[in-house]
């Protein structure tokens, strides 16, 4: 079975690659980086020798090299039984009026229109699965929760939970259609969320402190144990609980290491 993850290259793609690969699926890693993408892939080679692997290019902010994303990726195989967006942008500001026009715009579309546009193209492939082939899109906290300096990456990632939901209503209207859930990981160590503290902090924003001070904790998930949590839900919820659904990875890791112990 084939696994579709962009923004494969770090963070919680990456580490959801190196999960995946032993359970059987094949894996199609996307991002903008190859080099990042050939060493997820070098990797999970040894740790996986039976699974199959491509790693493609794409820039997201862009239509038409997500269209040619799909284009490859229909090429190369017949059916995707996931689909998973880890893929994600937006630079903090210092205040509202140095949002910047570009970077609001980059945002919304990486984190909006490319799952949209891409999830519409792969449609094909995603169809007709049965199970029924599932879709997850990465979402953030920051959407429900405003503050200072995050308006790029909250409201563009409030929208993508919206989006998610208008996927739910109109995948239930095809017999044959895929199912499709929100993946709330929470506060997750990765190069990511430290560059944003970092640029964050730079600006004097309050949450980059709040953030930096969780991460020394430990206060917050690893990128592993969010890639597990996202496992169980690929694999084990039934459709009907998966379908439409918000799941929270901190209670997810919680509720797994409370069945494990």
């Amino acid at each position: 079975m084939w696994t579709l993850i962009t923004g494969a290259g770090s963070g919680i793609g990456r580490a959801l690659a190196l999960e995946l690969a032993p359970r059987g699926h094949n894996l199609i890693l996307a991002g903008r980086t190859v080099q990042k993408l050939e060493d997820v892939a070098e990797t999970v080679r040894p740790e996986a020798p039976d699974c199959e692997l491509m790693t493609l290019e794409v820039d997201l902010a862009d239509p038409e090299s997500t269209r040619n994303l799909a284009h490859q990726v229909g090429d190369a195989v017949d059916h995707l039984s996931a689909f998973v967006y880890c893929a994600g942008v937006g630079e903090p500001a210092a205040d509202f009026a140095s949002l910047g026009l570009i970077d609001f715009q980059e945002a919304l579309a990486v984190n909006v229109s490319a799952p949209l546009l891409l999830t519409q193209s792969l449609l094909p492939l995603l169809k007709g699965g049965d199970p029924a082939s599932r879709i997850v899109m990465i979402g953030a906290g920051m959407d429900k929760h405003a503050q200072p300096g995050t308006g790029s990456y909250g409201i563009s990632k409030m929208a993508l939970r919206r989006l998610v939901r208008q996927m739910s209503v109109e995948f239930d209207t095809m017999p044959d259609g895929p199912v499709v859930s929100l993946f709330q990981p929470g506060l997750v160590d990765t190069p990511g969320i430290r560059s944003h503290i970092k640029k964050a902090g730079d600006l004097n924003l309050p949450h980059a402190e709040w953030l930096a001070g969780r991460l020394e904790a430990g206060e917050c998930l690893t990128a592993e144990q969010a890639a597990s949590a996202l496992v169980f839900t690929l694999n084990q919820v039934p459709d009907s609980d998966f379908h439409g659904a918000v799941f929270n990875g901190a209670d997810l890791v919680d509720s797994l290491s409370f069945a494990g112990s």
